[in-house]
């Protein structure tokens, strides 16, 4: 994510603070941050808070900004620009996804912030890694929430992949079902890094893990027994002020207030081949500027552990043994003995001038010549290289012309060669299986129990038997309904005060304790008016009883299995990349599903606390030429190019929309995207900056067309007045970019 394209290219020499917000499942927290000296600086940060719907996140929000910003000095502003961290959850294909934009849309709304962009949690983390450690990460990044996990493997500061694993009883299981799915066979990072909001479950998951017989899983395998480690919540939000301070002004260097400061350690190991030279001053070789050397009392001259060591042994030898000296140079380079002769020379020289000694006339005259020789030779050497060695790399950025394009292509499986006028372009289909499981918790509820059981007294009270099969159903008067357990007979009523009965047993329609009735209870019979048909109950009804268990609902399959299929069309977008050739184009948008295998673990209505799905995919997509696709995208724009402008292959920007398929030939309509650059000529631009200041170099190249800025990079970095651009045309890179 670019952060620089929110930000005003006027430059502020004010200091200006941050905000960093990071928003995790469950839990929120905040920091405070600036950059100074090249460096970023935080300044506050505040305790995590928990939060668990939209409303709360907000207030949860303006509780960690207030507490972080109590200790913030009195007089300075208070910030407004605002880097969030989330989790990788609410973001696809580089994006916030719409539901959470508007989170963070109604965030800034009501607490008066200004978004500068987002990053992603476990990728802020490895570059965390890498700015303290010097190397980049391969491990293992696990966000650890009470309901999923979110589990990132980096290889070399590469994401491999990220996964999100619903959390069962054990955290052991929940990690190898995450690690398994980007199991390829090869060893996986031997490094954990935990991290959520509150640090004693984070302990709690680490000894788990650390417990965890790895063994057991086939499919995993680790070179050695994986290390784990927690991520403070203070060490998540330096994570995120350090990322979004490298984005904004290319900060590599974090430190935190009251403590010390802390650099990449990458930037403290000596770089070999640009760290700069000194050259080396005559006194620091025993010489004396401006004066005679007689008169330089108390002056010695700096000569190195090898030179000492020998030193007594070099004032017993005659002047005439160090003139019979010869001095040769073997292929491979200069012998020691060079070196220390000469330093043997110009010591012995000094102590003889010095002591007035009339014998060393000539051979101090002699020896001095050959110091200053080696001088000059030294000098020649740093000139030579100072003018033909150094090297530069000029990045000229300058605003893009855009360019929108919009048309239809069709794509023939039965073709060779291109059609550009009727844009036709060959293709081929390649294909591959993926495979998953996946869990969550249940959401439904569901109410079981038992029916109530009881006897019933019929009364007829009129002149006509009745026969009333099993089922028929009797009503008490809060209109609960019963039914026969078996055929009743029922005599004609004898006289008015002398009715007809038989007893019967009934049982509840429903179930529930509120079909539990007492004795006496008056029902009415069927359809039968209770003046003239009724029943009594002769006996307490008892039995009745209910509960609510969870259960598997309809939403509950439904969103599995999308976010199942979603995951794997991810994975099947990577297999298919890899299995594309290095001159195709795969075209995602084209990509087809269709499932192999599907099995979940209950049906709509069953018992039970989680839900788990395991499904199988076949999937097929498009791919083109890259060089069919990119000589027709410069057909179609060949015209349509200003003068003065150029177009090159890396700003073309395509997306497509598959409109159907018939008789293997696909119609796409194709967004184009276009960054025309201005048409400039690096030759010509190298010559005019040779031998240039950087400072005069840059005021040169402000008088390009859309030039915004440059970088300079030099190699290597020399101080002062050395520190000029190549003098050699060929040793200066000319670079055209276009500013993001």
């Amino acid at each position: 994510m670019d952060l620089k394209s929110f930000l005003s290219t006027k430059e502020d020499k004010s200091v200006e603070y941050y905000w960093a917000l990071v928003i995790e499942p469950e839990w929120v927290q905040a920091g405070i941050w600036e950059i100074v000296e090249n460096k970023a600086r935080v300044i506050a940060v505040s305790p995590p808070a928990a939060w668990a719907s939209e409303e709360e996140l907000t207030s949860a929000c303006d509780t960690v900004l207030s507490s972080a910003v109590s200790s913030f000095p009195e007089d300075a502003k208070e910030p407004s620009k605002t880097v969030f961290g989330v989790s990788s959850t609410w973001v696809s294909k580089g994006e916030i996804k719409v539901e959470y934009l508007e989170t963070l849309k109604k965030i800034c709304a009501e607490l008066s912030l200004t978004p500068v962009g987002f990053v992603v949690l476990p990728e802020v983390m490895a570059h965390l890694i890498k700015s303290e450690e010097g190397s980049p990460l391969s491990g293992v990044v696990l966000g650890v929430g009470s309901q999923n996990i979110e589990l990132s493997i980096f290889r070399l500061g590469n994401l491999v992949g990220t996964a999100n694993i619903a959390r069962s009883v054990s955290v052991v299981d929940d990690v190898a079902e995450g690690l398994t799915r980007f199991a390829d066979g090869d060893n996986l990072p031997s490094r954990f890094l935990l991290y959520d909001g509150k640090e004693g479950e984070l302990e709690e998951t680490k000894q788990a893990l650390l417990k965890a017989n790895w063994s057991n899983y086939e499919k995993i395998k680790f070179l050695h027994t994986p290390k784990i480690e927690v991520i403070t919540p203070k060490r998540k939000v330096h994570a995120v002020s350090l990322a979004g301070a490298s984005e904004i002004a290319d900060v590599s260097f974090l430190e935190s207030k009251n403590e010390e400061r802390q650099e990449e350690k990458v930037s403290s190991k000596p770089d070999l081949m640009s760290t700069a030279v000194s050259p080396a001053k005559p006194e620091d070789v025993g010489f004396v500027i401006g004066q005679d050397v007689v008169s330089a009392q108390g002056r010695e001259p700096a000569v190195d552990a090898i030179e000492k060591s020998a030193q007594v042994e070099v004032q017993k030898e005659s002047i005439e043994n160090i003139r019979d000296k010869k001095v040769t140079q073997q292929p491979g380079g200069f012998k020691s003995n060079f070196v220390l002769d000469i330093f043997r020379k110009m010591k012995l020289n000094i102590a003889s001038l010095s002591a007035k000694k009339p014998k060393v006339k000539m051979g101090g005259k002699r020896t001095l010549a050959i110091g200053g020789g080696f001088l000059v030779f030294l000098i020649l050497i740093g000139f030579i290289s100072w003018w033909f060695f150094p090297k530069a790399t000029v990045t000229i950025y300058v605003s893009p012309k855009k360019l929108d394009e919009k048309m239809t292509i069709s794509v023939d499986l039965n073709i060779s060669d291109s059609n550009f006028s009727k844009g036709i372009l060959p293709g081929n289909i390649i294909e591959t299986t993926v495979s998953g499981e996946r869990t969550t918790p249940t959401s439904g509820t569901k109410t079981i129990g038992e029916t109530a059981k009881g006897s019933v007294t019929i009364q007829n009270g009129t002149a006509q038997a009745l026969k009333l099969p099993a089922g028929t159903f009797i009503y008490s008067a809060n209109d609960l309904k019963f039914a026969l357990a078996a055929e009743a007979s029922v005599s004609a009523a004898l006289s008015p005060s002398s009715p007809g009965t038989d007893t019967v047993e009934v049982e509840a329609a429903g179930i529930g304790a509120e079909y539990n009735l007492a004795k006496d209870e008056s029902f009415s019979v069927g359809n039968y008016p209770k003046a003239e048909v009724d029943a009594v109950a002769i006996s307490d009804f008892s039995g009745g009883s209910s509960r609510q268990i969870s259960a598997v609902s309809e939403e509950d399959m439904d969103e599995l299995e999308n976010d199942l299929i979603e995951e794997l069309l991810e994975e099947a977008k990577n297999e298919l990349i890899k299995k594309a050739s290095e001159d195709q184009y795969l075209i995602e948008e084209s990509m087809e599903t269709t499932p192999s295998t599907k099995s979940f673990s209950n049906k709509v209505g069953d018992e039970a606390d989680n839900l788990k799905l395991s499904l199988s995919l076949d999937v097929i997509s498009l791919v083109v030429e890259n060089l069919a696709l990119s000589d027709f995208a410069k057909e179609v724009l060949k015209d349509k190019i200003p003068s003065g402008f150029v177009l090159r292959e890396d700003q073309i920007d395509m997306r497509f929309e598959l409109e159907g398929e018939d008789d293997e030939v696909y119609e796409l309509i194709v967004y184009m995207e276009v960054n025309l650059l201005p048409e400039m000529k690096p030759d010509e631009i190298a010559k005019e900056i040779v031998g240039k200041r950087t400072s005069l170099a840059k005021d040169y190249l402000t008088s390009i067309s859309g030039f915004t800025r440059a970088e300079i990079n030099l190699k290597p970095q020399l101080p002062g007045w050395l520190g000029t651009l190549p003098h050699v045309v060929k040793n200066i890179e000319v670079e055209l970019a276009a500013e993001r």
